[in-house]
């Protein structure tokens, strides 16, 4: 028997300026529609029985983040309409667990490099301009699947094309700079490789038994790697969205 993952890539709900390059609106969260279609989400994922839920939250969070967990099992916090607490916390309490964790690394960073100019100082605008179609696309495609429910959303990011296109932006970044200066290979490798492999080490970190199953939940631009790396371990099974949202 193996500990057993199932990956879960959404947009964040509360439009959170959290540094990404393209985000799409998700407004109308904590209407009774949307609530709604939450809960049908909840009663999906519940399927899966997990014994653990690994959210995107700094792992040096999380006690913090437990205590709001704690307070909404006993009625003393409210949730905002962050996936956090719209589906983590709900799915958390719906399975009984004790707590919720925090899984995420993201130190000592200040941000996207400025891709554009450096693309314009090394004659690359070619490939910014492909990096914007991409994105220009995604949040267009991404609002019309939210128009439809909650359930399509997440389903359409969790689309193996959609997951491929999120993952070609990083590999044209990569591509920016010049050769004495590839500030677009380093910040991909040494940043957004990086980031995810200690992710990936941290959910690895949350397994007691090979009964283990993991719910995690992360945006979706982080599930190519993710996804990679829990698969080409051959350690884990992994399952994804469309198993369990039907």
């Amino acid at each position: 028997m193996k500990p057993t993952f199932l990956v879960i890539g959404t947009d964040h709900f509360s439009n959170q300026d959290n540094g990404n390059m393209f985000t799409s609106k998700t407004e109308g969260i904590l209407t009774d529609k949307r609530q709604n279609e939450i809960s049908y989400i909840v009663d999906c994922l519940e399927i899966f029985k997990p014994t653990k839920i690994a959210l995107e939250v700094l792992i040096e969070a999380e006690e913090e983040l437990n205590q709001d967990y704690i307070a909404y099992q006993t009625g003393h916090f409210s949730l905002s309409s962050n996936e956090i607490h719209q589906i983590g916390f709900r799915l958390a309490k719906k399975c009984n667990l004790g707590k919720v964790n925090a899984v995420d690394w993201n130190d000592d960073q200040d941000g996207i490099p400025d891709f554009r100019k450096l693309a314009e100082d090394n004659n690359q605008l070619n490939i910014f301009n492909d990096i914007e179609k991409i994105g220009q696309e995604f949040i267009m495609q991404s609002k019309q699947h939210y128009q439809v429910s909650l359930k399509e959303f997440l389903l359409w990011h969790n689309e193996e094309e959609n997951i491929a296109k999120g993952h070609e932006v990083y590999m044209k970044l990569a591509l920016i700079g010049s050769g004495s200066n590839s500030v677009g290979a380093a910040w991909t490798a040494n940043y957004w490789y990086y980031r995810n492999m200690l992710i990936f080490k941290n959910l690895v970190n949350l397994i007691n038994s090979p009964e283990e199953r993991i719910l995690v939940l992360y945006g979706s631009g982080h599930l190519h790697l993710l996804l990679q790396f829990l698969k080409e371990s051959r350690l884990f099974n992994v399952e994804v969205a469309s198993d369990y949202l039907r």
